[in-house]
């Protein structure tokens, strides 16, 4: 079975990007020239029927661009403490692009009309399990940082 092309839009940023987004039936979406596999959206959205998937997906995709710039103000704190080894700087990467992976989610909640009501009609495990991952993979900086770890 060939991919079709659920969801197709131009956008432009609120910082001035202006931009395709492509997201197609296999989990696949393309955000200006960067094509890439919706690991998250996967995780999010699956079970969900194709229609509501494919705006969602358009606006998490969207969201990413227009919460960059929260995103370097996560790092902020970091740089101003230093980070001085891989290992340190491989948990504040991971911690920094998890919370932009809430921001644009939470772009979508913004967004999307009906948003509750599509996760009360269609909760999955899948999505329980995604987010209690990443709310905790988003704290564990912050957490080793008061704990003295990095």
């Amino acid at each position: 079975m060939s991919a079709r092309v659920l969801e197709k839009r131009r956008v432009r940023s609120w910082h001035g990007l202006e931009f395709e987004i492509v997201i197609w039936s296999n989990w696949w979406a393309k955000i200006g020239f960067m094509l890439h596999p919706q690991v998250a959206n996967f995780m999010m959205r699956y079970g969900l029927p194709e229609s509501v998937r494919g705006r969602m997906e358009v606006l998490h995709e969207f969201g990413h661009v227009q919460m960059f710039p929260l995103v370097l103000i996560y790092y902020l704190p970091f740089l101003f403490l230093g980070i001085s080894g891989w290992w340190e700087f491989t948990i504040v990467t991971a911690g920094m692009l998890l919370f932009w992976e809430i921001l644009a989610e939470a772009y979508v909640a913004v967004k999307f009309d009906g948003y509750s009501e599509v996760y009360r009609e269609n909760l999955h495990p899948f999505a329980v399990i995604y987010w209690v991952l990443i709310v905790t993979a988003v704290l564990l900086p912050a957490i080793a940082v008061i704990a003295g770890v990095l």
